[in-house]
């Protein structure tokens, strides 16, 4: 196995473990603040959406001034400061004693954590340009099973302990992860720094400023719609199918599992395709998954079991395989900055979803919140086609300038 391949597998398994940490104390956040001081029923709601949103905001903000950081001293710095910010906020959460508390530890959290973004960024400045769709791919693959995992295990230390048993289960796997990662993670130089300075985000890409608008606005799009359901899909799942909690959280995992399953396939799938190739595919993709959310309209549990899984498929290219198109075709060596950006996209469109989702859920019930994040896959689907036009349109006069030149 090579250096390159050793190193990525250990991220890989560093930031499962590490996603799977902080995913133990997601759907237990209600649960959590009502026992803190000072909180009404009526106002639980907010905060929990307040708590939930905190750190993706600030997160947004932060990831790209990260990425040009790691561009520029090397990105085994970012990786353990983003392991030591979690090690650190899980332990001031563990202190915690009032919503006020919870609320500003949760914004350091976005501040000075994002493991998912400083370990793509570690991870395909060392592997080769042609292996970085796999390489986000089996990241991806690490991200879904920690989400399937955490509130699992989470569940189990609630049940047997309490809720604070997450926080320092949390802090203490993250030191762990902090010393070994310092250990055995080798530093990547900071290669970057001898690249001259870009005064344009433009010039980073092949098809410049218009294609990084372009797949930024399709990642925004593709998390919004990702993210509109999550508001009220455990409500849906209750009130339409008569599910029990046991079965709401089956349905909700079917998609992390087929996201886990096919994420590192689409990426070796993606390494063999041109760009312009996996663009048009990853349309047809985002065509599937608007019709897997209509079909959730109009589905009994077993079936819409299949649905979901079917949509994490469709997940497990989606997202990753934008970044990963965004990496290759990237024409410096500042893709630490491009991925922060993109990460940001990330954050805000999440926030958006969640937003949006519960705002026409209140308005049109679930048809409306499930039809929004149809028209944002829609919306994703004619962007990518428009990037795939202007890509190939962009290949052909460059062949055509080539062979012109050859007969001159």
């Amino acid at each position: 196995m090579n250096d390159w391949q050793q190193q990525v597998r250990l991220l890989w398994w560093s930031q499962l473990i590490a996603v799977a940490a902080m995913e133990m104390s997601e759907p237990f956040w209600p649960l959590f603040l009502r026992q803190l001081q000072g909180v009404e029923p009526e106002s639980l709601a907010l905060w929990s959406a307040l708590i939930y949103g905190a750190p993706l905001l600030v997160a947004g903000f932060a990831a790209p001034v990260w990425g040009r950081l790691g561009d520029r001293f090397g990105h085994k710095p970012m990786v353990l400061r983003s392991m030591l910010g979690l090690m650190l906020t899980q332990a001031l959460l563990y202190f915690s004693s009032s919503l006020w508390e919870v609320l500003l530890y949760r914004l350091l959290q976005g501040a000075l954590a994002g493991i998912i973004t400083a370990a793509l960024c570690f991870a395909t400045a060392v592997a080769p340009q042609e292996r970085r769709a796999s390489v986000v791919g089996r990241l991806t693959a690490a991200t879904a099973a920690g989400a399937i995992i955490g509130p699992v295990v989470g569940g189990a230390l609630v049940q047997w302990l309490d809720y604070r048993a997450i926080f320092l289960g949390g802090a203490v796997i993250c030191l762990l992860l902090t010393l070994l990662l310092a250990r055995r993670l080798r530093h990547d130089g900071g290669r970057n720094r001898a690249t001259p300075e870009v005064t344009s985000g433009s010039a980073t890409l092949q098809g410049g400023l218009p294609m990084l608008v372009l797949l930024l606005l399709v990642i925004l799009l593709l998390q919004s719609a990702k993210a509109m359901p999550n508001s009220f899909f455990a409500l849906f799942a209750e009130q339409q199918l008569g599910s029990t909690p046991l079965l709401t959280g089956l349905l909700f995992s079917a998609a992390g599992f087929g996201m886990m399953l096919s994420a590192s396939r689409w990426g070796q799938l993606f390494d063999r395709l041109s760009p312009a190739t996996g663009l048009a595919l990853l349309g047809a993709i985002a065509l599937t998954a608007a019709a897997c959310y209509l079909a959730h309209l109009h589905s009994g549990w077993l079936l819409l079991l299949a649905v979901r899984f079917a949509w994490g498929v469709c997940l497990g290219a989606m997202l990753p395989m934008v970044q990963a198109t965004l990496i290759r075709l990237a024409d410096s060596g500042r893709n630490g900055r491009l991925i922060g950006t993109a990460q940001s996209c990330i954050r805000f469109g999440n926030l958006a979803g969640v937003g949006g989702g519960a705002l026409l859920m209140s308005q049109w019930s679930y048809t409306g919140g499930f039809h929004g994040a149809t028209l944002a896959y829609l919306l994703a689907a004619a962007v990518l086609l428009l990037a795939w036009s202007r890509l190939t349109q962009r290949v052909s006069r460059q062949a055509t300038a080539g062979s012109e030149g050859s007969a001159r």
